[in-house]
């Protein structure tokens, strides 16, 4: 028998919303604003700074850079009325290039997809323990062994974070509730007295005054216990949380449920 993981993380940045099942299509009627990051405001000014800081971007910018690059592709999902771009778009292909060569996972992917030939560009990166798939317009993110998986769209920003076993491979309760506690201190968040939106499950926050909000939950599965954390900095955090939602009804034990 396999041993089993008992604590994987999936992080989810600042999402968006699509037109596929169970996705709300609210935000695609409202404009896009752009988050005050102290990123150079304007587009290609920003642009300029990312190709002339191409492999040295300050560690706590990173994510910053993520989430204003997704705020670019969100403007580009709203155009297409949250379809999937045609190959014709080089808009598209150059935000998602953009995307893949700072490390964002599927960016890649989506390159591949919108580009007329995707063999010409660099194989799609492998998440160590994790499948990621691309097949317009949805992502499907499942656990190696298919034990869990959780469908977005290609405008959502999900990421892996990654997987604990216990050195025995005995899957016990104080096992994972030590490895839930870990990865809840490595984000800092604590628990919360009411569940957001009424929601089942444990909820965990970041303190309310830090500069990047944070909410957890942990799902346990029949042979996982997931902790999915949600990021983003104020505005954008509360704009998207909805959204937040609509993926965690996708997962499921084995194949997401889109």
């Amino acid at each position: 028998m396999r041993p089993l993981a008992l604590c994987a993380t999936l992080t989810i940045l600042t999402p968006v919303v699509t037109v596929a099942q169970r996705w709300d299509v609210g935000p695609l009627r409202s404009p896009t604003p752009i988050p005050r990051d102290g990123l150079p405001p304007e587009r290609a000014a920003f642009f300029t700074w990312l190709v002339v800081n191409n492999g040295k971007i300050p560690n706590n910018a990173y994510q910053r850079v993520q989430e204003r690059l997704y705020t670019y592709i969100s403007q580009l999902a709203k155009e297409h009325a949250g379809a999937f771009p045609p190959a014709s778009d080089t808009a598209a292909f150059n935000l998602f290039r953009a995307a893949a060569q700072i490390g964002v996972p599927g960016a890649d992917r989506v390159a591949r997809a919108l580009y007329a030939h995707p063999d010409r560009l660099p194989a799609p990166t492998p998440i160590p323990g994790f499948d990621l798939a691309f097949r317009p317009p949805l992502f499907t993110l499942t656990s190696d062994d298919s034990t869990w998986g959780v469908c977005f769209p290609y405008y959502f920003m999900a990421a892996p974070g990654g997987r604990q076993t216990p050195a025995n491979g005995i899957s016990t309760e104080p096992d994972s509730l030590k490895h839930v506690t870990t990865w809840l201190k490595q984000f800092g968040v604590g628990p919360v007295t009411s569940p957001p939106e009424s929601a089942a499950g444990s909820w965990f926050a970041s303190p309310a005054a830090e500069p990047m909000r944070r909410l957890a939950t942990i799902r346990r599965l029949p042979q996982r216990v997931l902790v999915i954390f949600y990021l983003g900095q104020p505005g954008t955090f509360e704009t998207n949380r909805p959204h937040f939602f609509n993926l965690l009804a996708t997962l499921r034990d084995g194949r997401c449920a889109a």
